[in-house]
């Protein structure tokens, strides 16, 4: 149970406590130290506990987001089908924030292991993800090392390593800047801060698949809190 802990932790929860007769600064002294170490075993299980559940759990929620096999399950708020990603992670009782660890920052923290990487920020993750989707795990390395070499892995960093690398494109699309996924392909303004309502019907009628996908994408959005500020 103790594996892993400092040796002077492993001895302050193994040491016998005092008499209760004995000197009070002794005996709340070593009261405490008992409680430390005990906090610190909790907190190391809890972690192990944590590393468990991702690494079980993970896998599962990577194929059902990546399969949409969740849209044929119930919502046992409403009787019908699951409507939004959220609403299904609810059914499944998986947090919305270890969704999202789950679904984007553990298979980028797996490309990078054996890396001085640490937690990875919203942003970084944004940055590295296309990475991995359409180049793979050596690509993402290569980015994440050529960043620290310069001595900067924030986001912005990264994303301009990203773009001098040649990594924003997917790799099966060619060098036409009109196809890059950078620009949408879907555009349902105008202009900033304006709504074409004949647009979007437009795009609906030509490529209802996807509008069905956007629709459910901001919907999912939209619900409960928000992930991570």
């Amino acid at each position: 149970m103790t594996e892993g802990l400092p040796a002077a932790i492993h001895q302050a929860l193994i040491a016998e406590l005092p008499k209760g007769d004995g000197a009070p600064g002794e005996v709340i002294t070593a009261c405490e130290k008992r409680l430390h170490a005990a906090q610190m075993l909790r907190d190391a299980m809890d972690q192990r506990a944590l590393a468990a559940y991702f690494h079980y759990a993970g896998p599962a929620v990577r194929l059902a987001h990546s399969t949409n096999s969740w849209q044929h399950i119930s919502d046992p708020e409403t009787g019908k089908p699951c409507r939004s990603w959220s609403a299904w992670l609810r059914a499944a009782k998986v947090s919305r924030q270890h969704a999202f660890r789950m679904v984007r920052e553990e298979p980028l923290l797996e490309a990078l292991e054996g890396l001085n990487v640490g937690a990875l920020g919203v942003r970084q993750i944004d940055a590295l993800s296309p990475v991995l989707t359409n180049h793979g795990k050596d690509k993402v390395r290569l980015v994440w090392t050529t960043a620290a070499d310069a001595g900067d892995t924030n986001a912005p960093n990264l994303e301009k390593v990203r773009d001098q690398l040649g990594l924003a494109v997917p790799a099966n699309c060619d060098n036409d800047p009109d196809k890059s996924p950078t620009a949408p392909v879907l555009r349902f303004q105008a202009s900033p801060g304006t709504f074409d309502e004949s647009r979007v019907r437009e795009v609906a009628r030509s490529q209802p698949e996807v509008a069905l996908l956007v629709a459910r994408t901001i919907l999912s959005e939209l619900e409960g809190d928000p992930v991570e500020p």
